[in-house]
């Protein structure tokens, strides 16, 4: 059955956007253990975070089911997901705090573009490549750091944190070309 309405909330990928969120503070209990065995089981949930958000986009365009709900839920639930590691990281593990800020600042500056642009009427517009490909080399630093991978944790931090502010680049000029009215869609990151 195609779904037609496109405000729907409950989907079942927007369903699958909030379950990994609401799994995070479970992960967290599972890595602050000294217990290495829990580390496993932490990886088995994020595992599931990355099936999920693979398979919940699949869904939405499969089966029609894309959602003005589902461009935020979706996004929303992996910027929480990278903050809740990160925080971790720096909490836990030897994330330096700059490279957790920057990458924060970052999202959060984007995030509130993107409000300035739903205000003024328009349509957040769809993620680039560049930007999804930046999310993962984060994330991936992110999981390098959680899992206490050194000292390629060490190594990978400062590159990864370089190449997803240059793709937060690109996003601030497709972003600011639509605040200010020269282009009614231009692309995101």
């Amino acid at each position: 059955m195609l779904m037609r309405d496109r405000g729907r909330f409950w989907t079942i990928p927007n369903v699958l956007s909030l379950s990994r969120p609401a799994l995070l503070p479970l992960w967290w209990v599972l890595m602050a253990s000294s217990n290495r065995t829990l580390w496993w089981w932490a990886g088995g949930l994020i595992l599931y975070g990355i099936a999920s958000d693979v398979l919940d986009g699949y869904i939405a365009r499969r089966f029609d089911m894309r959602s003005e709900w589902g461009k935020i839920l979706d996004p929303m639930g992996d910027k929480l997901a990278a903050g809740v590691v990160g925080i971790f990281c720096v909490v836990h593990r030897e994330l330096p705090l700059a490279a957790f800020l920057l990458t924060v600042g970052r999202d959060f500056f984007l995030v509130i573009a993107g409000w300035v642009i739903l205000r003024r009427g328009r349509v957040i517009p769809a993620s680039l490549n560049i930007g999804r490909f930046a999310a993962l080399v984060w994330g991936i630093a992110l999981l390098v750091s959680a899992f206490d991978w050194q000292p390629y944790a060490r190594w990978f931090v400062w590159p990864a944190v370089a190449f997803y502010l240059a793709a937060g680049i690109v996003y601030v000029v497709g972003r600011h070309r639509m605040i200010a009215g020269d282009s009614p869609a231009a692309p995101a990151p």
